[in-house]
């Protein structure tokens, strides 16, 4: 029987792609070099599959550029290895690298927050990779996605897009004062209720007949779970820096 191959991704995830460059970077800096330079800087004494699988992950994550005998360290690479570590320059270079490999892009499209190991494996399995490879993408993506927002989230002063909206929103009494106007001036019908929920962004308000049948609770209840995931898909795409539009249903 023919082995099953897996689609393509990084053989490593950032952090060791990290390592390597750093290897690059202390031998040759900046400077352009042959693809045989690269391997030899990795440790490989020719263009043999481990060095350019070594090769094809720092290619993947945009650590290196360049073709034929001029490849050298990208400026990412640079920011990543040379800037502070919790830098926002570094968390954004950080951020980019992780949503480099065009897999890993599609991946963090569909999951809102890192997925468990077990639920990513299932969904690369139904796109074709074998169980062995699913494994292991599996363990590189949250790997990298880990790296990447934890420095994120551990960055204390300059917000990220999603925490600048944040602080753009209105102070919690604004929406509180301007519910209490609608409600003076939009009575609730009789049999309706509503329920106001108060975010740091502004106050949530849901309105519905109180003699609601199970059936259309679990419609409800369907409608709000889809609903939710959309908007997490929407703040998910606006932290790593996408376009709301290319959101996936």
């Amino acid at each position: 029987m023919a082995k099953v191959r897996s689609p393509n991704y990084p053989l490593v995830d950032l952090a060791g792609a990290l390592v390597m460059a750093r290897k690059l970077y202390d031998k040759d800096g900046r400077n352009k070099v042959s693809k045989s330079a690269l391997a030899s800087h990795l440790g490989h004494e020719s263009l043999s599959g481990p060095a350019l699988g070594k090769i094809g992950a720092l290619r993947a994550y945009g650590l290196v550029e360049g073709t034929g005998d001029e490849n050298r360290i990208t400026g990412d690479a640079i920011t990543a290895l040379m800037a502070p570590e919790d830098s926002l320059d570094r968390v954004e270079a950080l951020r980019r690298m992780a949503l480099q490999p065009s897999l890993f892009r599609e991946i963090a499209k569909n999951f809102p927050t890192p997925p468990s190991d077990e639920n990513l494996r299932y969904w690369l399995a139904k796109r074709g990779y074998s169980p062995d490879g699913a494994a292991k993408a599996a363990k590189t993506y949250l790997a990298t996605i880990t790296l990447a927002t934890l420095h994120e989230k551990g960055y204390p002063h300059s917000p990220t897009p999603m925490e600048d909206e944040m602080m753009q929103a209105p102070e919690p009494s604004r929406p509180i004062q301007r519910r209490a106007e609608t409600s003076e001036q939009s009575p609730l019908k009789p049999g309706v209720r509503q329920e106001i929920i108060a975010l740091d962004e502004g106050d949530v308000t849901i309105t519905f007949p109180v003699n609601l049948s199970a059936e259309s609770f679990g419609d409800l209840e369907d409608h709000l779970k889809l609903f939710i995931r959309r908007m997490q898909r929407r703040a998910n795409a606006r932290i790593l820096g996408f376009d709301e539009g290319q959101d996936q249903h």
